[in-house]
């Protein structure tokens, strides 16, 4: 017994420090291939070790609504695959292996993270100082060594993928900074730890705003009031807080305001004839067209495009209408699981990292199953948390 505590207990630590590379590493690995590999091959030896050594109690798993929800959308994504129509063999086999990644990483997390809160502390805090010292190091020699201008797109090459995936990142970064400052009172308890938090806090904000991604901009800004407005500090800081805060955005607006104006003419990047576009060729409403199809827009300007420009758009055309419910089903029972733990901080602060993320679906991407990248990171990492602190939260299992 003893001897088998020692190697669960070695396995823990190992399988910790590797989930804290995977997961930070999306930020510095220029090469998003190389990313992938190593993340392939972690789930595929860990995974495995900890079914076969039974490490784990899978029924404990039946007692998560949030794991339930999830598995009926996962389960009946796959089931779409059989009436799908790919156009090569890869439409088929990349739903399943990511699938098979997320589940196999989801197991690993609630095994590795299921004891004390320090090590999902440590992860936040690895989180922030690999992402905010990326973000800094990134944009310093892209606007200083190389001259860009301001207009040009900021963005972090590597498993971020692009502009918009990598200001949601940095939205969340910023998100994830303030939920330390407000909702952990050890950091607030130490002035070099508060200064270090509003240094990252800054970075994630300035380089954010460099990526010109509106939504992701708005919705930090919103989010991030609601952070503090939900927070357990006391009222009068949160109003002096939420004061400062709008001082500084009315004066950012007013430095900005040429690039504003930008962002009024460029409008909505012609989504709308996207979305109209698509639905014109969306004819199985019921079951949807498969999760490895590709729906091509058949006329007019846009003709030939398949980005959907819309997760809940992806999840309509490939699940019909009982592919996007039980994506909703399962949006509405995080959020409301979250809700219920909202005496946790850790679970605040995932809830509202995970609206964060369902609102930047709205109108960018074209799926909430991926690979573990970008969105992959600020979608699914809090469904995963919450999941841990729900069944942490449960008096008659344990899942380890």
């Amino acid at each position: 017994m003893i001897a088998t505590l020692q190697f669960e207990e070695k396995t823990k630590t190992l399988f910790f420090y590797s989930v804290v590379f995977l997961l930070a590493s999306i930020f510095f690995i220029p090469e998003k291939n190389l990313h992938l590999k190593l993340f392939i091959l972690f789930v595929c030896i860990a995974f495995p070790l900890i079914a076969f050594k039974g490490l784990c109690k899978w029924s404990a798993l039946l007692e998560s609504r949030i794991v339930i929800a999830s598995s009926l959308f996962l389960g009946y994504s796959l089931l779409s695959l059989a009436w799908s129509e790919p156009e090569r063999s890869r439409d088929i086999f990349n739903p399943i292996k990511d699938i098979f990644y997320l589940v196999s990483f989801w197991v690993i997390f609630l095994f590795t993270f299921n004891g004390a809160d320090r090590w999902l502390q440590r992860l936040v805090k690895w989180l922030i100082i690999v992402g905010s010292i990326t973000a800094a190091c990134y944009a310093a020699y892209h606007y200083l060594y190389l001259e860009y201008p301001l207009t040009r797109r900021f963005t972090i090459p590597g498993p971020l993928v692009d502009k918009v995936r990598t200001g949601f990142c940095l939205g969340a970064g910023a998100l994830l900074c303030l939920g330390s400052l407000l909702y952990e009172p050890g950091n607030r308890e130490r002035k070099s730890t508060i200064l270090l938090l509003l240094v990252a806090l800054t970075v994630f904000l300035v380089t954010l705003v460099l990526t010109h991604t509106r939504l992701a901009i708005a919705g930090t800004l919103f989010f991030g009031f609601a952070m503090v407005a939900l927070s357990p500090i006391k009222n009068r800081t949160k109003l002096i807080l939420i004061g400062l805060g709008l001082i500084l955005l009315i004066a950012a607006c007013i430095f900005l305001a040429p690039l504003i104006d930008a962002y009024i003419e460029k409008g909505q990047s012609s989504r709308l004839d996207l979305w109209s576009g698509y639905l014109k060729e969306f004819h199985h409403y019921w079951f949807g067209h498969g999760h490895g199809t590709t729906i091509y827009i058949a006329e007019g300007g846009l003709a030939g495009w398949s980005a959907y420009h819309s997760v809940y758009l992806g999840a309509l055309l490939s699940g019909g209408i009982v592919g996007l419910t039980l994506l909703l089903l399962m949006m509405l029972t995080v959020l409301l699981t979250g809700w219920k733990l909202r005496a946790n901080p850790y679970a605040v602060v995932a809830t509202v990292l995970f609206a964060f993320a369902c609102t930047m679906g709205l109108v960018n991407l074209d799926s909430v199953i991926s690979r573990p990248r970008g969105y992959w990171l600020i979608f699914w990492l809090p469904v995963i948390v919450l999941s841990l602190y729900e069944l942490k939260s449960l008096p008659r299992k344990a899942f380890v």
